[in-house]
């Protein structure tokens, strides 16, 4: 099973390649929307507690 902060890490990164390499012409909704995302899987990560670090 894979490891949620890597999860995480790989979202992100997607996140980031779909807005950066957006169209000029992407509508804003769809921007909002992306960077609402990237907010929330950034928060999560950066509030995950490392559970292999506690065992």
């Amino acid at each position: 099973m894979g490891n949620r902060r890597e999860e995480l890490e790989k979202e992100i990164k997607e996140v980031e390649e779909v807005m950066r390499n957006a169209p000029k012409d992407t509508p804003k909704e769809i921007i909002d929307a992306w960077r609402k995302e990237y907010d929330s899987l950034s928060f999560e990560l950066n509030n995950l507690y490392d559970d292999d670090e506690n065992d």
